[in-house]
């Protein structure tokens, strides 16, 4: 009879343990099922609108509302209409710099002259303005250089001026084209048989191994400058990182390489943008970028952060993401709804502070911080815990891997209450990547290892053009005019921001 008790007990054992496999086998089904599901159907956005109680202002936003703009209006005879805008009427704005071409539109002269012959007079004109483009202008630069001889005396040779420094000796390409081809690769994200297309539609004719070349070697003359935006970013206080994969092209079948991104977000530093190129996602690659960094770091919860964090050698702190949590809990969407929403909402309630917060002074922001939303920070934490020992969360669940991605390092994601200049997410470093993205689904991939170094040093001198509000075509053919003859004592005056500030200086 024991016998039976104890084979009756195993096999019960047996079922709970396989119904337990079975639930949690069919939890991931349905969160991957809901998953494909918004994919194809559903909107990609992770933005929650209907959340409940979303629209309620929280103490101390009153005031921090925006208000409702009042309506225009224009008083006519016997009533006030209100005046509509249309659709687009405000959204061009034409600078004054910009070019006038006038194009005269007359009465024919036969129609300006009366019966008895007498012309008319013009009293006056209506101009109107309108945005106008023609195609970009290629020209080729011929450069003459006089030769002077001393008539009767040989003895002094042959007088004549040295060409002009090249960044690239011998190319048959000036520095603005280099630098239009630059900017055009990397800034409007053109991939070069478009360009070489749109040349050819000017009859000229260049393939796109040659634009590759000339493309490379511009990256490797400014890898001195590029080196030191990289020196230069590791002094500051705070940085934010983030990586993204990039195909590079082998024989056969493009591997997997990647390019990591490095934002520096000091107070009053400049905001300098590097790209890296590696050809694995090897911790080895930010561990060796980063050696003699000691600051804040801004990242995911990568394991070579959570390992530079940790190692009591490399004083570096990592401030987690609150973004990169949110887009956890909002992927659990099957089961627990009741727990998602709650942090869904009081996560919302600390990015609104964090908005109110960063239009204040330092002191103020910390302030509120500490008032506003440490407690509620300890809130979502505390009931993550009660989550994870009341509500027996499947282990392979997608609310059970949100909850213990925060649990599991909560010290990360209160580090910004502390700091005034730390922020609560790492979506400097992700606006960052959004233009490699965008690159990468024109361009497909990279050439080779070499092409990719060069490629991530006119990545970081474009995109930190951009970032500075810098036009990148004038700052590129600037540097690639001066940068052979530059003293490298001052190669310093060549940075973006430092190249801006002596422009304005001396306009």
């Amino acid at each position: 009879m024991q016998s039976t008790v104890e084979q009756l007990t195993g096999e019960i054992g047996k079922l709970r343990q396989e119904n337990s496999e079975l639930r949690s086998e069919l939890t991931r089904l349905g969160e991957q099922l809901a998953w494909f599901q918004r994919q194809v159907f559903g909107r990609k956005s992770e933005r929650l609108t209907d959340l409940p109680g979303a629209t309620d202002l929280l103490p101390g936003f009153e005031s921090d509302a925006p208000a409702e703009p009042p309506e225009e209006s224009e008083t006519v005879s016997s009533h006030t209409r209100r005046k509509v805008r249309r659709k687009g009427a405000d959204t061009l704005d034409l600078p004054e710099t910009l070019e006038r071409v006038e194009r005269l539109v007359d009465v024919p002269e036969a129609e300006r002259v009366l019966s008895d012959g007498t012309p008319m007079i013009c009293i006056g004109e209506d101009r109107s303005e309108k945005l106008a483009f023609r195609p970009e202008e290629y020209y080729v630069l011929v450069t003459v250089r006089p030769k002077y001889a001393a008539p009767g005396d040989p003895r002094l040779g042959v007088l004549q001026e040295p060409m002009p420094p090249a960044l690239i000796e011998g190319s048959k390409f000036d520095v603005s084209f280099l630098a239009h081809l630059v900017e055009e690769k990397f800034a409007y994200h053109m991939p070069l048989y478009r360009i070489a297309e749109k040349l050819a539609g000017r009859d000229i004719r260049v393939s796109r191994q040659v634009l590759a070349s000339q493309l490379k070697t511009c990256g490797e003359r400014v890898l001195p400058l590029f080196e030191l935006m990289v020196e230069r970013t590791l002094q500051q206080e705070v940085i934010f990182t983030d990586d993204s994969p990039v195909k590079l092209q082998q024989k056969g079948k493009c591997r997997e390489a990647r390019i990591w991104t490095y934002v520096g977000g000091g107070p009053n530093a400049p905001p300098y943008h590097i790209y890296q190129f590696s050809e694995d996602r090897g911790h080895r690659h930010p561990e060796t970028f980063l050696a003699d960094y000691r600051g804040v770091l801004h990242a995911d919860a990568f394991g070579a952060y959570e390992k530079l964090h940790s190692d009591p050698k490399k004083p570096i702190q990592w401030a987690a993401c609150w973004a990169h949590a949110r887009r956890e809990f909002e992927k659990a969407r099957c089961g627990h709804d009741d727990l998602r929403l709650w942090i869904l909402r009081h996560m919302r309630y600390l990015f609104m502070y964090e908005r109110v917060a960063w239009q204040r002074d330092p002191d103020e922001r910390l302030s509120i911080r500490q008032e506003r939303e440490k407690p509620i920070v300890e809130e979502i934490l505390s009931k993550l815990r009660e989550a994870l020992i009341e509500r027996h969360l499947l282990p392979k669940s997608a609310m059970a891997k949100a909850v213990n991605y925060m649990l599991s390092r909560p010290e990360n994601f209160m580090l910004y209450l502390d700091n005034p200049s730390l922020r609560m997410d790492n979506n400097v470093a992700e606006r960052s990547l959004r233009k490699l993205t965008i690159g990468r689904k024109n361009w497909l991939f990279i050439g080779s290892p070499t092409a990719g170094e060069s490629m991530a040093a006119l990545l970081s001198l474009v995109q930190t053009c951009r970032a500075m509000d810098i036009r990148p075509h004038e700052y590129l053919t600037d540097l690639f005019t001066r940068l052979l003859d530059h003293p490298a004592r001052r190669l310093a005056e060549l940075l973006p921001d430092q190249w801006k500030q002596a422009r304005e200086a001396n306009p």
